[in-house]
């Protein structure tokens, strides 16, 4: 049988143009098969934010999971928009002549692009989990799908500068990977770690302080020492949920044999043999990266035990490593590149760990030294095979000295495109930082992102004596706040609280720990006299007509407020004490019952507190 009569070609395309109606004509550039190709493998890239998702909030505490999910899903619906009105035009405008707001009309190009901007816009979420803030993470999200990457996708795929140097970057080790991390990587170290990640954390010194915009002293990231804040905090574990984690990276792994192949952009014309032999060698990558971090764990626990993060991590480490290289280097080297990318991965995180960078998920180890391998593995491993690589050969196949000028290529692009993402997210950051704030607050991050920002309240609000008065006093500050912000302009400098403090200038320890009795007392003794205020109401007597005023002496009438709200608080501790005092057991500030001999026994507002109960939910 003659095979060459039903096997698509430049004919075929050629034929179904002459087929298609009119207002079609111009949209039919490629063949059928290529069109279903690239729209089914896009598909399967973008179900990678699944699997990201899963994989972060496995990491994240239990409050910030829905948060985890929000931000993956919200980095989709915004970043497509993006895309479209102007990523697209800066990433590919030259090559398929669009504008503003234009697709053009290889419609399947623009949504298998979209896939790879959006893998790249995510590495942020994972890094920078369980603090930095709703609105200011998206703004981010958004620059980087539709500037940040557009202009390094410009740079490699878009005949750039680096393309027509003979840049090689198949499926995006350096233009999705690399410049994802390098982003996440900056955006942590202006954002700080969790709070209780390092127990001997130090903040940024200068000049150090100067260039990531330290705002907050050490005791800030450390464990909280406030009691009700120690009753709210949640312990850090850097895995929670090890089967969502694992579920996580299968689906990683499957759309990862979608990334690499839909780089052909196409199956006909001997294209197949390129999908066929970019799937084979990521598969073999991941699988020699997997047996990497099943060693590495071994020899860091000293015995057979195989950690799970470290197990993943490594996975994913491979699958990006092999983007680069994965149509051009032979089937026996590709475990070897996943192997290396997985040891790379694992170390670099420990790497970051000791220097107290907290990576939430390992995103910027996992992403970046590999997605850097990847790319220099071209230059190393490529051999001509009958898949289509017919122009480089590497170092370790008799390339001489045109591999050693083409690694030199490889070298120049890594840093190009280092740089590019390096300076974009600095400056993004920062000026979000600047006009919003990036970070959330102490009281968000302790309460939880998923009740601070989505409303979502698992009964923990309403248990936990120490959650709702810690909530209410942050509500209380964030009014006040917000009332007097038209006021900074008059506001004497000296009054105001200085960025790095820990406790506000204007009320002490001592007055901040009694706001946070005063609310959950008040809320106790409701029932039993009306003449008690409610939480939260002690301050509402300064709060009145304070957007209207115009006395620059504000700050000090905070001040005595604050010294009221202390006064009260201490009054209604003794009231409960000496009730307790006859009934033999009474309640502490926190709602919570001990006997009379413990209470008693609390000497200073500042003294831990002692239940008969251990915290709700926790």
């Amino acid at each position: 049988m003659n095979f060459t009569l039903v096997t698509p070609d430049d004919t075929w395309v050629n034929s179904m143009q002459g087929q298609a109606l009119p207002e079609c004509l111009a949209f039919r550039t490629r063949h059928r098969a290529d069109v279903a190709f690239i729209v089914t493998m896009a598909g399967r890239i973008i179900q990678m934010q699944s699997g990201f998702a899963m994989l972060e909030s496995a990491y994240a505490q239990p409050n910030n999971a829905a948060n985890i999910m929000m931000k993956n899903l919200l980095d989709l619906c915004i970043g497509v928009l993006a895309f479209y009105l102007f990523g697209y035009t800066i990433a590919f405008g030259e090559s398929y002549d669009v504008g503003i707001a234009d697709a053009g009309f290889d419609l399947a190009h623009w949504f298998c692009s979209f896939s790879y901007a959006t893998t790249a816009a995510t590495i942020n979420s994972g890094a920078l989990a369980g603090r930095v803030a709703f609105f200011p993470y998206l703004a981010l999200s958004t620059m980087m799908t539709g500037l940040v990457y557009p202009i390094s996708a410009r740079l490699v795929w878009g005949h750039g500068w680096l393309q027509q140097m003979g840049f090689v970057d198949f499926a995006g080790s350096a233009t999705v990977h690399l410049v994802g991390a390098v982003s996440a990587l900056v955006s942590t170290m202006i954002c700080g770690p969790r709070i209780g990640r390092f127990p001997e954390y130090r903040s940024w010194r200068k000049p150090w302080s100067w260039l990531f915009g330290e705002k907050h002293d050490d005791q800030y990231y450390r464990v909280p020492q406030d009691p009700v804040e120690k009753k709210v905090f949640i312990s850090f574990r850097r895995c929670r949920h090890p089967v969502q984690l694992l579920f996580g990276t299968f689906l990683l792994l499957v759309g990862f044999l979608a990334f690499n192949p839909a780089s052909t952009f196409s199956v006909t014309s001997g294209h197949d043999l390129v999908m066929a032999h970019a799937s084979a060698t990521t598969l073999l990558a991941a699988a020699g990266a997997g047996i990497g971090g099943m060693a590495y764990s071994m020899a860091r626990t000293r015995s057979t035990v195989v950690r799970v993060p470290e197990l993943t991590n490594a996975l994913i480490g491979g699958l990006v490593a092999s983007c680069a290289c994965c149509v051009v280097i032979p089937l026996p080297v590709a475990p070897l590149v996943g192997l290396i990318a997985a040891l790379l991965t694992l170390s670099v995180e420990e790497l970051l760990a000791y220097f107290q960078v907290d990576d939430a998920v390992g995103a910027v180890a996992a992403h970046g030294p590999s997605g850097a391998w990847g790319t220099l593995a071209v230059s190393l491993f490529a051999e001509k095979h009958c898949s289509g690589n017919s122009e480089i050969v590497g170092l370790f196949f008799g390339g001489g000295e045109e591999a050693w000028k083409h690694l030199g290529i490889q070298c120049t692009g890594i840093l190009m495109l280092t740089g590019i993402s390096l300076g974009f997210t600095y400056v993004i950051v920062m000026l979000v930082d600047f006009l919003f704030g990036f970070r959330c607050s102490r009281a968000c991050e302790l309460i939880g992102l998923d009740f601070w920002e989505h409303q979502f309240d698992d009964g923990s609000l309403q248990s936990n004596n120490d959650k709702a008065a810690l909530f209410d006093l942050a509500q209380m500050r964030e009014d006040l706040s917000r009332r007097n912000r038209h006021l900074d302009s008059v506001v004497p400098k000296k009054w105001r609280s200085p960025s790095k403090s820990y406790v506000d200038v204007t009320e002490s320890v001592d007055s901040r720990e009694s706001r946070a009795r005063t609310s959950t007392t008040s809320q106790s003794m409701s029932s039993e006299s009306t003449d008690l205020p409610k939480s939260g109401e002690s301050a509402e007597p300064a709060q009145v007509g304070l957007s209207d005023q115009k006395d620059p002496h504000i700050a000090v009438l905070t001040e005595k407020v604050a010294d009221l709200e202390r006064k009260i608080a201490l009054l209604t501790l003794g009231h409960l004490r000496q009730k307790g005092e006859r009934k033999g057991t009474t309640e502490d500030v926190c709602g919570t019952r001990v006997t009379a001999e413990a209470a008693s026994q609390e000497s200073s507002p500042m003294a831990p507190l002692r239940t008969t109960r251990s915290d709700p939910g926790y």
